[in-house]
């Protein structure tokens, strides 16, 4: 009877040192990840992007659809909030794929894909007081042999980010944006 009450002791004490938490597999926290503070001027979103764009060259009724997202992430440079010009430090991460669209077709998601982008890229901005800022940006499409861009315009203020206009454009052909997002 002894032994019996001994092994259930034993088990029992095994079990609840098995249920604790091993502080071996813990990570490790070094004095750098103390002091990761996230600022309070830290803005972020995503812009979906699907959207139907006009082919840049002269070919009939030629269009592309643009499927992906935009990424952002705003922060803010200036120690006093009470500043006139606020210095913005603005990232964007850029994925889409750019697809034909056959306009006498009925839509489809398996298209050809036309190229796509995946770029990131980090911007200064300035922005006067509670004013807005824009911002455009051009990307080259990858996967393409024409030299294809796709260019953005964004309105920028202190606390968020909008897309105001998306086109597609050649390298060296100048078209100003007249599609509205």
């Amino acid at each position: 009877m002894k032994t019996l009450i001994f092994n259930l002791v034993a088990v029992l004490v095994l079990f609840v040192l098995g249920c604790q938490e091993n502080s071996v597999t813990d990570p490790l926290l070094t004095e750098s990840a103390d002091k990761i503070q996230l600022d309070d001027n830290y803005k972020h979103g995503t812009i979906d992007l699907q959207r139907m764009l006009k082919d840049p060259r002269p070919i009939g009724n030629s269009f592309y659809r643009v499927l992906g997202q935009i990424e952002y992430r705003i922060s803010s440079g200036n120690a006093e909030t009470n500043s006139e010009e606020h210095n913005l430090s603005v990232r964007l991460s850029v994925d889409a794929d750019l697809q034909y669209f056959c306009s006498v077709c009925s839509p489809s998601y398996e298209d050809d894909l036309a190229g796509f982008l995946s770029e990131v890229s980090v911007e200064n901005v300035a922005v006067a007081g509670n004013s807005v800022t824009l911002l455009e940006k051009t990307y080259r499409i990858e996967g393409r042999d024409d030299g294809m861009l796709l260019k953005f315009r964004f309105f920028v203020t202190t606390g968020e980010m909008k897309l105001s206009a998306v086109w597609l454009a050649l390298e060296n052909q100048s078209v100003n944006a007249t599609t509205k997002y």
